[in-house]
Parts: C-alpha cells; structure tokens; sequence
C-alpha cells in the first residue's frame, strides 16, 4: 500500500469511528479522497533557455542576448530596458492574462512600444539535447492579440508565420503543464506559477501572497490534502449551499403553523356556534310547526287542545333529555379540571428531575482515580467544572469527552419533554374549554324549552288563539334572524377553510426547506469534521516540510554578512495552512513575512529568501520541476538602503553555489558594488 492509500485509509477509519458519520457520509468522503487526493506527475527533463530575441517590447526597441547555458547579469543605468527585457521573457512565456484584473496587478497592459504597432519576443531553448523556438506576437489589431508558435529544430524548419498555437504546448515544453492544469482549478493565472521563478521589482511580493500561493506549494511538495480540503468546501457551498429562503424556512414554518393553529381554534368555535344555531334553528322549527298545527290555519278551526297536549309532552322530554346531557356534561368537566390539577401540580416536579439528570450526566466526576483509588478532592473537582482540566492529570479535557458517559442516559432533552408536557395540558385545556361552551348551550336551550313549555301550559289553561298567533309570529322572525345568522357563520367557516387549505400547501412547500435546511446543515457539519481530519493531517505534512524550510532559510541566512539578517537566531512558520514566516533576530526582533518593512530592502529580503529556499528544498526532494530558471529583477531597487546592500550583493554572488542546478538571470542597475565575487560565477551582458 502507498504512503497516500496509508493516509486515506487512516483517515477513513478515523471517520467511522465518529458517530456522527453514517454509511453514505463516509461514501461521500471516499470519493472526496479518491478524486481529488492526488500527485501530479511531473516529466524529467532537462530545460535551458539559450537565447532571446525581444523587438518593440515596452523600453526596448530590440535586443537579442546570448545565454551561452550560463548565469547572466543584465548590468546598466536605469531605464535602459533590463526589467522590459525580463518582462519580456515572462510574456514569452505566458502571453497576457486571461482576465484584465490580472493584467492590472501584473501591470502588463502597456506593453507594445510606442508608436509600433506590434512587439515580438523570440526565446530559444534546449529541451533533451533537441532546439526549440517559442515566438510570441502581440498585435494592436482587433484589440490586442497576442498568440504563440513553438517550432522544433528551428534552424532547419522554415518559419510558419500562420500557424497559431496553444499556451498549452508553451507550458507543456518547458515541462509545468501538470501543475497548470492542476491549479486552474483554483483558477490560477499562469503568471502567478511563474511568480515561483520570476522575481521582478514591479512584483516583489507576489508569491509571497500566501492566501494565493500555498495551494501551489502543497501540491509540488505532495502535500495533496489541500486539494481535498478546497474539494469539499466548494461542495459545502455549491451543493449544500444554505441560501436565506432556507434558512428563513424554519422560522416562517413555525409562524405558518401558528397561524393555521390559530384559524384552526377559531373555525372549531365558528363550527360550534353554526351547529349551536342549527340546533336552535331546528328546534324552533319543530315549535313552529306545532303552533301551526294547534291554530290550525288551513282550515280555520281554531285551537285543537289534543295537538297541544302533545306538544308539551314533547316539550317536556326535551327538558328532561338536556337536563340529563347536563349532569353528564357537569360530570366529564369535573373530570378534566381533576386532571389539569393533577397534572399542574406534578409538573415541576417532573421538570426538575429531568434537570437534575442532565446536570448530572455534564458534570459528574468519580469520587476516586480509577487507577490509584485516591479520592478526588474539591480542588480538583473545581478544575474540571470551572476549566475543562481532568481531575485525575490537570490536562484540558477534549471537548467531545467532557460529557461523562452512563450506562443510563435520559431518553429526550429538557426541551423535548417540557414541549410534549405543554402539548398535553394545551389539550386537556381545549378539551375543557368545548365542554363548558357544550354546557352553556345545553343551559341555553333549557331555558329556551322551559320558556316554551310555560306558553303551553298557559294556553291549555286559557285557551287564548292570540297568543299563539303572536308566538307564530315571533316564531317566524326568530327562524329568519337564525337562517341570517347561519349563512353569515357558515361564510366565514367558508373563508376560514380556504384560508386553512393555503397555508396547509405553504406548510407543505416550508416542510420541503426545511428538510432541505436539515440535511445541507448536517451535510455541512459533516464536511466540516471531515475537513478538520483532513486539515489535521495536512498541517502535519505540511509541518515536515516547513521544518526543513526553516532549516534552510537559516543556512541561508549565513551568506547576509551585513544588514538585516546578519544576526538572525531563528525562523518560524507559525500559521497552520499558510507559508508566511518569520524571521527572529538574536536581539528579540521578529520580522513578519506578511508586514515587511518597505522603506527598507526588507521585502526584497523576504522575498529572495523564501524563492531560493523553496528551489532548494524542490532539487534535494526530487520534486523539481523541468523549468530550472530562476530570474531577479533589480534586487537592489532600493538604493537608499546602503546597509542591506553588501549582505544582498554577497548572497547573490553565491546563488549559483546555492541552486547549482538552476540557470540564473540577475538585473542590477550601476551601483557602487564589488563585481569580483559576480564575476566569479555570472557572465555580464551591459544594457
């Protein structure tokens, strides 16, 4: 099994041993790993730039230089076109970024020189012993077009001036095509890879933007974890995205169910108030229908004393029968208010043994080691409750164990059961409040049957027809104001269902948010606690790396005789994921790689450090790449800074000892320098 295959099964069997990781979540993990924890292969080949031909490039109206496969310094006064001639070499190379802001911040938008209307770079390479030419053209016509042509043994071939190329056969000859299209994926510009080998005064600081540079570092060290971090949180974002609808959902849910809880209560009285007038309705109608037949108005006979007779018969076993549903009614309304009672009363009592039994299960602490059986005092009880140190060896307590574990846990949360407690005592209060309202109509009713069974009897004892045509006719006006009531209650019960049948599909299309809330969270969480196995073991590869780093930069520093990091102590890479570093001085100074100090050659310092201690670091690892050019641009730009001059003039001097294996291009302007050490091992080309 491979060091990689070691790795992504350790950190399977670290997941599985996570609750909260179940059979599809570790699938998912798999294939994060397997699709994206892995190598670039990188071609062994030998590179070098032997030639370079540059006409109407920004300062230069042309220059051709001979490399001769040795170190060059490009030596002259300012403005005489060395950094154009470099820049030109980096163009050559990698043509104008795709994207104008990369343009902007690579200041590569005026490059044509003026008054021409095109510029052209010719750069000539061996690759494995065979010639190659990369011609690069940048025209002004249709808006700045720029392509590339590579030729094979161009001294032979015929020179093809129609042929366009792709930046690919650019990058694969000069051997980092398996890292641009790596990167792309982060959507790395190509001149932000080449910032690794291009060190230029415009850019200084460029690779040292740690935020856009480290993905690239990882991946030529195989430090390939980063690339599954960066996987899964673009997943987190891209599938399990939790926008502001779903977030809003679970709040909106709740207020719909209210509402519809709400409407709900009020439809039951509207339905009970509909039912009550219906019983009203149609026991006045029966009333109605009596008086009718007693007065006998078909046939004008006057009152029938038997029809009488028998409607207060009538009358009086409905008194009877509701007087019945009342002591029935009276007795289950007894029974309910016994069991609010009973249950009112046992509640808190429930409430604070469930508390006590969390409160038990999060701070419990054995009364004796478990090793040495010495009891544990309250000094060291303190420390676990109040600092999360265990008792028994005053080592902070992982999060994740400072929940003791019991044989028996309780089966719900506080919450859970309060909420179920609540749900049940609401129900017995709904159940309560129906049948005192079921009371009240039955006592309505009686009254209204008593009231009626009194006009009977005082009829059949006087036998006045008026006054049961004046019933009659109160009869009719109370059955038509009914019939008016009941049409109005039954259009609201109408408005109250549709009402209902709405936010039942709202609550439905809220239920689907939320569960998709729910999951992309737990997803989230998920990934999350992936990511940190994942970034934990990448921050240890990363930390082998960066000790040798360190270990590195500090021999380095041996060659800065004067100036800043004459009397160096140490250097540090301090921050988990990122390269910045720093650099500690035997007086207590610390200086920080990301806030250098830009009056000085501080950033320049910084900057030659780091490239040549990762050059270094990529030739001892057998991980270099193809491409060994290693270019400065004016490392001594700032001239005010005489006290850094004689360190950096010695480092440099011995850059070809120190990366031996790259071909070396430095640019310096006339300063008041000793060129003897240069000459040692550079050859000079004047500008």
């Amino acid at each position: 099994m491979s060091s990689e295959e070691d790795i992504v099964h350790d950190i399977l069997n670290e997941l599985e041993s996570k609750r909260q990781f179940d059979e599809d979540d570790i699938e998912e993990c798999r294939e994060l790993l397997e699709n994206n924890y892995r190598d670039v292969s990188l071609e062994d080949r030998e590179i070098t730039l032997e030639r370079a031909e540059v006409n109407n490039f920004e300062a230069i109206s042309a220059k051709e230089i001979d490399f001769q496969k040795n170190d060059t310094v490009l030596y002259g006064e300012n403005t005489t076109g060395k950094t154009s001639f470099i820049e030109a070499l980096e163009f050559n190379l990698a043509g104008r970024p795709d994207h104008s802001q990369y343009r902007s911040e690579f200041e590569l938008t005026n490059l044509i020189r003026n008054g021409k209307s095109s510029a052209t770079t010719n750069t000539y390479w061996q690759v494995n012993g065979d010639s190659y030419r990369i011609y690069r053209i940048l025209k002004r016509d249709g808006g700045l077009v720029d392509y590339p042509r590579v030729t094979k043994s161009p001294e032979t071939t015929g020179a093809d001036e129609d042929r366009r190329d792709s930046q690919s056969k650019v990058s694969d000859l000069i051997g980092i095509l398996p890292l641009e299209e790596r990167l792309s994926e982060k959507t790395y510009d190509l001149y932000r890879i080449l910032g690794l080998f291009f060190i230029t005064s415009k850019n200084w600081r460029l690779f040292m933007d740690w935020d856009k540079s480290s993905d690239m570092l990882d991946i030529l060290f195989r430090v390939n974890l980063t690339n599954v971090i960066n996987a899964s949180e673009a997943r987190m974002e891209e599938k399990y995205y939790l926008d502001s609808d779903s977030q809003e959902a679970t709040y909106k849910l709740e207020n719909k169910r209210s509402k519809k809880e709400n409407i709900g209560s009020e439809l039951r009285s509207l339905e009970q108030e509909r039912d009550r007038i219906s019983t009203e309705l149609a026991d006045l109608r029966d009333q109605l229908r009596s008086v009718r037949r007693v007065l006998k108005e078909e046939t004008g006979e006057g009152i029938d004393a038997d029809e009488l007779q028998s409607r207060k018969s009538t009358l009086e076993s409905r008194e009877a029968n509701i007087e019945r549903q009342l002591t029935n009614k009276a007795e289950e309304l007894a029974k309910k208010r016994r069991l609010i009672r009973r249950y009112e009363d046992t509640e808190m009592k429930e409430d604070m043994d469930v508390i006590a039994d969390e409160v038990r299960n999060l701070m419990t602490v054995p009364e004796k080691c478990p090793v040495c059986t010495n009891s544990v005092d309250n000094e060291q009880r303190t420390r676990f409750l109040e600092h999360n140190h265990c008792p028994l060896c005053s080592k902070e307590v992982p999060e994740d164990r400072r929940r003791v574990e019991k044989e028996y846990q309780a089966d719900e949360s506080i919450t859970a059961i309060q909420e179920k407690q609540q749900e049940k005592l609401e129900g017995l209060e709904q159940e309560r409040d129906d049948i005192e309202y079921d009371i009240d109509s039955l006592q309505q009713r009686l009254e209204d049957t008593r009231s009626q069974l009194e006009q009977v009897e005082a009829t059949l004892d006087e036998g006045q027809v008026g006054d049961l045509i004046e019933e009659r006719e109160e009869l009719e006006q109370k059955e038509q104001d009914l019939e008016e009531d009941l049409v109005k209650v039954q259009g609201k019960i109408d408005s109250k269902q549709n009402r209902i049948e709405e936010l039942e599909d709202e609550i439905e299309e809220l239920e689907v948010l939320v569960e998709e809330f729910d999951q992309n969270n737990r997803k989230r969480q998920m990934l999350s606690s992936f990511n940190t196995v994942v970034r934990n073991k990448r921050d240890n590869a990363q930390r082998r790396l960066k000790d040798k780093l360190e270990e590195i930069m500090l021999d380095l520093t041996e060659y800065f005789t004067e100036g800043t990091f004459s009397d160096v102590e140490n250097v540090e890479f301090p921050n988990k994921g990122e390269y910045s570093f720093e650099i500690h001085k035997e007086d207590g100074t610390v200086l920080d790689s990301t806030d250098p100090q830009e009056s000085t050659a501080e950033v320049v310092l910084h900057a030659i450090l780091f490239h040549t201690a990762v050059l270094k670091e990529l030739s001892q690892s057998s991980r270099n790449l193809p491409f060994r050019l290693f270019v400065i641009d004016s490392a001594f730009t700032n001239e005010q800074d005489r006290w850094n001059k004689k360190g950096l003039a010695n480092f440099l001097s011995h850059l070809p000892e120190i990366l031996s294996d790259y071909q070396l291009i430095i640019s310096m302007a006339d300063l008041d320098i000793d060129n003897d050490p240069f000459e040692q091992n550079y050859r000079f080309e004047r500008f």
